[in-house]
């Protein structure tokens, strides 16, 4: 049962990067979704005092200016033309054909609420505080309220269904919640619910008419009996019967509002009218669970450096910024699978070296370290016996022959192996406040609502802003990190370049590395085997043992700090053989 009720809610709300504009005639939407019984959802668009209603009407009405609606007017016949509705920027735009229906338009172009629907994701994962935004009540009889609750696997008790949107909020009514601050959240993921006031019929179903407390929900009286509590994770509901179930929620990610989802409610059990507008809100400060994280987009380069995003309830993975200028940071910054090809340095007499400009040994301020000779083609301090050797692009001179840099090398935790060494990428990079580095870039804070997402078993340090491993309650010593609860060496599993050994979470070269003592060790990879990689006109690149960019010096920390989706940036980024520098950054939402 339904009491028609004629409702337009002007709203403004919603955004998260889906789909590009669509056009649609409306004469047959392409239903994606289905009840039980083969009815599509949502329905068509109905109408009700001259005006269309259902959810695409909702959306038209769900703009960024307050009081706008993207419906065109009335098209009767001979119209030269038809008004296209455009006046605001809204989820969906409603315009009409010349002498189609009065009052029900024709054409569709944005959010498309048949193309579009999904009963997925079920989870979600709360970035900055949230605002939950009632959006409309369509004409639904119940007085519905709709809440959050902690993910934990199993249905949620009573008293962890928290009402943010009760059974007396009108439409345009908002309420904040800042997570941080919330005494009921166990951290993690998160899900919603609605809560109805529905009869129950006695056989498991609904009646369709108010029970005994009335037409306002609670969730006391669902507790007692009288009403149902549906939720984002199906199986929870009380008609769960697997693949055959009925569906109570379409989620839509918005067009126009960052971190924004729709939840789209039909509050009948059994029997609905699938029109999805019973209660229909809006969520911001939310990402689908698994979105956030660094990705890989399989591009060269810092191209290849990306972040999970929603899309149509599936993570995809979206780019984080364009080619740039190659600049000597040990970066592929233009996108063409080459380090620090073609890039200068400021100062006269210097050359880019594994990621830093190192002066030109050929000038008399500049010589090599013992052991080393200079090549008088690159100006860069070799390997005696790769003096004057000629390695085609992207390859390393070892022993006087060449080869390809950072074959089989697994580098440190921390380091980046570049040219045939690991380096710390982040070693001299200053990031602004509320930023950290990570593989040479900047990246917000994993504490900031808007920073990185930490993918498990990491979670976020609020002290450093880094994704880390937490588990080990005391910390971890100098020269270990902490892996499921242990400390480990810092050095297990590392295979340092050739001429490098490590020693306390460092690849050094020349077999020198810092000790955690702040004393000198010595490694077993001695030897003067380290090469540098060639530049784009194949000419060999040197050893850096006469810069300062080594970076021989034992971790202090005992956090062991890792980026989010580290394994993605290894298997990803640095996926060639280890050949290229990835990055960590997110750009705008």
């Amino acid at each position: 049962m339904r009491v028609t009720r004629g409702a337009r809610h002007k709203i403004g709300l919603v955004r998260v990067a889906l789909c590009a504009l669509s056009l649609l005639a409306s004469a047959g939407p392409a239903w994606a979704l289905t009840q039980p019984d083969s009815a599509p959802i949502p329905s068509k668009l109905g109408c009700d005092g001259g005006q269309p209603t259902g959810l695409a009407a909702a959306f038209a009405c769900a703009c960024k200016e307050k009081g706008v609606c993207n419906i065109g007017k009335a098209c009767p016949g001979g119209s030269a033309s038809c008004d296209p509705g455009q006046n605001g920027t809204c989820e969906t735009r409603l315009w009409h054909e010349v002498n189609d229906n009065a009052c029900v338009p024709t054409h569709l172009a944005g959010l498309d609420p048949w193309k579009e629907a999904v009963v997925v994701p079920e989870t979600f994962h709360p970035t900055c505080p949230q605002t939950f935004t009632l959006i409309t009540r369509g004409t639904a009889l119940f007085k519905n309220a709709f809440g959050w609750y902690n993910v934990t696997g199993q249905k949620p008790k009573a008293e962890d269904l928290h009402v943010m949107l009760g059974c007396s909020a009108k439409p345009g009514d908002t309420a904040v919640l800042d997570l941080s601050k919330e005494a009921g959240y166990a951290g993690g993921e998160i899900g919603f619910f609605l809560v109805t006031p529905e009869k129950g019929d006695g056989k498991g179903g609904g009646s369709g008419s108010c029970g005994a407390l009335g037409c306002c929900s609670t969730v006391a009286g669902a507790a007692q009996g009288e009403g149902f509590v549906y939720y984002s994770e199906r199986k929870h509901n009380p008609d769960y019967s697997g693949g055959s179930s009925w569906i109570h929620l379409l989620t839509y990610g918005s067009h126009v509002f960052q971190d924004t989802f729709y939840f789209a409610w039909e509050d009948s059990n059994k029997s609905p009218n699938n029109d999805f507008t019973d209660m229909l809100t809006s969520v911001s400060g939310i990402r689908c669970s698994g979105a956030g994280v660094t990705c890989a987009t399989g591009a060269p380069g810092v191209c290849g450096s990306g972040v999970t995003t929603c899309q149509q309830g599936q993570l995809a993975c979206s780019p984080l910024f364009d080619k740039g200028a190659e600049q000597c940071n040990g970066l592929d910054d233009d996108c063409n699978g080459q380090v620090d090809d073609g890039a200068t340095c400021e100062k006269q007499n210097h050359a880019c070296h594994h990621g830093k400009c190192v002066g030109r040994c050929e000038m008399a301020e500049f010589p090599c370290a013992a052991g080393r000779s200079c090549d008088e083609l690159t100006g860069l301090c070799v390997e005696p016996k790769c003096a004057g050797v000629s390695c085609g692009a992207g390859e390393v001179c070892r022993g006087g022959s060449c080869g390809a840099p950072c074959a089989g090398v697994v580098c440190p935790q921390g380091q980046t192996c570049v040219g045939d060494r690991c380096l710390d990428l982040c070693a001299g990079v200053t990031c602004a406040a509320g930023e950290v580095c990570q593989a040479g870039k900047c990246f917000p804070h994993c504490a900031k609502c808007d920073g990185l997402s930490c993918e498990k078993p990491l979670a976020c340090d609020s002290a450093s802003g880094k994704c880390a491993d937490l588990s080990c309650k005391t910390g971890c010593p100098a020269g270990t990190l902490c892996a499921s609860g242990s400390c480990v060496d810092a050095c297990a599993g590392v295979k340092c370049p050739a001429g490098q050994s490590c020693i306390a979470g460092q690849c050094c070269a020349g077999g020198e590395c810092a000790a955690p003592d702040g004393g000198v060790g010595f490694g077993s990879g001695g030897g003067s085997g380290d090469a540098g990689v060639a530049g784009a006109n194949g000419a060999p690149a040197a050893s850096d043992a006469d810069d300062a960019g080594c970076g021989c010096r034992a971790t202090s920390s005992g956090g062991g700090e890792a980026a989010v989706g580290f394994v993605g940036f290894w298997l990803g980024l640095l996926g060639r053989r280890r050949r290229r520098a990835g990055v960590f950054r997110f750009g705008p939402r």
